[in-house]
């Protein structure tokens, strides 16, 4: 086995264990606030209030901590906490090194509102996940906003960047890593790796997040996302030697009828 196939298996399970840990979060909010599962094993634990009164979700803390990026890094603490988006700020690449705590999970909120008890107040949506050597891309919004971390194991620290980014039309291709800005109308496309390696897209919007892709090898797939005017696509394919292609669909309102003959 090649040095980089644990890598390559790894990555695949993690990807597997986010769509599950998405299937939680989702029901966590809208039937069971206290199912969470556990970020090693995958777990699904059933939960109450804790010791300090308040449920795994950061927000619940009646104190929560309050992140900063200081010089190009956000120090993070076991309880969880949050970081402030400025509105109309540029995307975010949070990446993580070999001794981050696994499976920190990441919320973006589309206002500011710290009371979870206040009217009309909404925590937002789930938008990636935290895990040794990874990268989570984030979309601040129109209006200033935040982003909750959740509780982990530990202290951890994460590097911020901004990403790279390539605006794309109908179609783009690569061989490796890359963030796909689309601002267009369609909502599906087609989805093709050639050679080795692990193929990861994902897409990523204001307060949503979508594994679209997560596949080996040759792969040649469509798939679609949730309506949206801003998407970026993110793609990792840096674990082997192989290219890649994505070709948008072309959405119905865009097709040009055919004129009918005249008798």
């Amino acid at each position: 086995m090649s040095d980089a196939a644990p890598q390559r298996i790894r990555r695949f399970s993690i990807g597997v264990w986010i769509v599950g840990t998405i299937a939680v979060a989702i029901t966590s909010f809208v039937v069971l606030p206290t199912i969470v599962a556990d970020p090693v094993t995958g777990e699904v634990l059933v939960i109450g209030d804790d010791e300090d009164g308040y449920r795994d979700y950061p927000w619940f803390d009646p104190d929560p901590d309050e992140y900063e990026i200081v010089d190009g890094v956000i120090h993070g603490t076991a309880q969880g906490g949050f970081l402030r988006l400025d509105a109309g700020a540029e995307l975010m690449m949070l990446t993580t090194d070999d001794d981050a705590q696994d499976g920190i999970l990441l919320y973006q909120q589309l206002d500011t509102e710290l009371d979870p008890e206040a009217e009309g107040w909404d925590p937002g949506g789930f938008v990636g996940s935290l895990y040794p050597d990874s990268q989570s891309l984030i979309m601040p919004g129109a209006e200033d906003g935040l982003l909750w971390f959740g509780r982990s194991a530990g202290e951890w620290t994460v590097t911020v960047t901004t990403p790279e980014t390539t605006t794309m039309g109908e179609s783009a291709s690569g061989d490796e890593n890359a963030v796909l800005l689309y601002e267009g109308d369609a909502l599906s496309g087609r989805f093709q790796h050639t050679g080795d390696g692990l193929f990861i897209v994902e897409a990523v919007t204001v307060g949503g997040w979508q594994l679209l892709v997560n596949e080996f090898d040759e792969v040649d797939v469509r798939t679609s996302w949730e309506p949206t005017d801003r998407v970026a696509l993110f793609v990792s394919a840096d674990t082997g030697e192989g290219s890649w292609t994505i070709t948008l669909d072309t959405p119905a309102s865009d097709l040009t009828p055919t004129p009918t003959p005249t008798p």
